[in-house]
């Protein structure tokens, strides 16, 4: 832009008669930051979502499972046969074994269907973050008859710590002189697993891996081997289960590896596309703020008209008028934009704090409104803003080109 241009714009942010005080300028301006700030704590809802269910994800589950198709268990042997590949994998950060069997569990009459996982809890870098999810009790379990179970699963079983639960196994029967009958056993609770996805809460049961072996009647098996990678490594997981796969395809052997973007991956590229068909669609509240950029450049054409005649009469040209105009709408659009990003940071982060309103944990999977904001949403946000109101801008600016210099000035004489 020519320094001409410069010094009105210049001029009209300091004009005394601060113009871009007027009641056009500033509905332009409340609009575009209602529509802006709307857009943010939509992508940050949505972010925010994303985000928390993946680290609850890789929080509760590991990284990569190994485990034999159909019911079938891995031996001992093929067990430290597997843990010497996997250890000499330089993207592997830990290995732990495990044991999960559906399971029923009961107190007080109440019964509820649970699933049972025997962990390799006091590993120095176990393979999930079980320890940090136990947040009421000890996550240690030392002797046989501990357990850990989901906080809301204590709820619906009306138990709490030091409290005894029975644990049947409908898939383990013993024979009994009147018949066979269910496995089960007596566990004292030392602990309740919050981990703030609903499933997981209200479903798990741990024991350590010795006590649920003998619970599930197995010698020298386990039912998977848990693998937790190098950070740099996760989004790389489904890759790397696929190359591990080929390479461990032995007949005598025939693992399956897969990774949580095989379980998950669905869900995941769904709500991606939810939170851009969302973009999309809140993106026209700034489309429709942006008719009042139209209204407004349109009225300062035309009460400008006698100042555009004189200085097309001193050989200023059409494209230089139009950056004047131009770049009063973009710094008002950037102060706009910018103010509506805030305005809906801080509501986003109200939202993420308050507690009078939270989401249905068993339909949402989590319990509270997280919010995330990420550079790359931020960045296309304000991008597809600017572009917005610039385009707006440009349509009635056609105007100035059509404005011929004698007749402005015969009419204003």
């Amino acid at each position: 832009m020519k320094k001409v241009g410069i010094f009105f714009i210049w001029k009209y942010i300091n004009s005394s008669r601060k113009e871009w005080l007027r009641f056009d300028s500033l509905f332009m301006i409340l609009g575009i930051v209602i529509a802006v700030a709307v857009l943010t704590v939509a992508l940050a809802i949505f972010d925010g979502y994303q985000k928390a269910l993946k680290q609850v994800i890789l929080g509760v589950n590991s990284h990569i499972y190994v485990f034999k198709p159909g019911e079938s268990n891995i031996d001992s042997s093929h067990v430290q046969q597997l843990e010497e590949f996997f250890q000499a994998q330089p993207e592997v950060c830990s290995i732990s074994r495990l044991i999960v069997t559906e399971a029923m569990v009961t107190a007080g009459g109440r019964v509820k269907g649970a699933v049972l996982r025997g962990i390799e809890w006091d590993q120095e870098m176990p393979a999930t973050d079980y320890r940090k999810y136990v947040r009421t009790g000890s996550f240690q379990l030392e002797n046989p008859e501990d357990i850990v179970i989901g906080y809301r699963l204590a709820d619906i079983l009306g138990v709490g710590i030091g409290d005894t639960v029975q644990v049947i196994n409908p898939l383990n029967a013993e024979f009994t002189p009147l018949g066979m009958r269910p496995r089960s056993d007596n566990f004292r609770i030392i602990g309740l697993y919050h981990s703030g996805m609903y499933d997981y809460d209200s479903k798990f049961l741990f024991l350590n891996l010795p006590a649920a072996a003998r619970f599930v009647s197995l010698q020298d098996e386990i039912t998977m081997l848990e693998i937790r990678l190098q950070l740099e490594h996760i989004d790389r997981a489904d890759y790397l289960a696929y190359v591990w796969e080929t390479l461990l395809n032995d007949p005598s052997y025939e693992y399956q590896i897969r990774s949580w973007v095989d379980f998950n991956g669905n869900l995941f590229t769904l709500l991606e596309l939810q939170k851009w068909v969302v973009f999309i669609i809140l993106s026209f509240l700034v489309v429709v703020a942006s008719f009042n950029v139209i209204s407004s450049v349109s009225a300062a054409i035309l009460e400008r008209k006698r100042d555009i005649g004189i200085l097309k009469a001193y050989g200023a040209g059409n494209a230089l008028l139009r950056q004047l105009f131009l770049g009063r709408i973009l710094i008002m659009g950037v102060i706009s934009v910018i103010a509506g990003l805030l305005a809906g940071i801080l509501f986003a982060r109200f939202l993420s704090w308050q507690a009078f309103f939270l989401i249905k944990a068993d339909v949402y999977f989590l319990e509270k409104i997280n919010v995330s904001f990420p550079l790359e949403s931020i960045l296309v946000l304000l991008g597809v803003s600017m572009t917005i109101i610039s385009l707006s801008a440009l349509l009635p600016l056609r105007q100035i080109s059509r404005l011929q210099v004698t007749e402005i000035l015969r009419n204003e004489s």
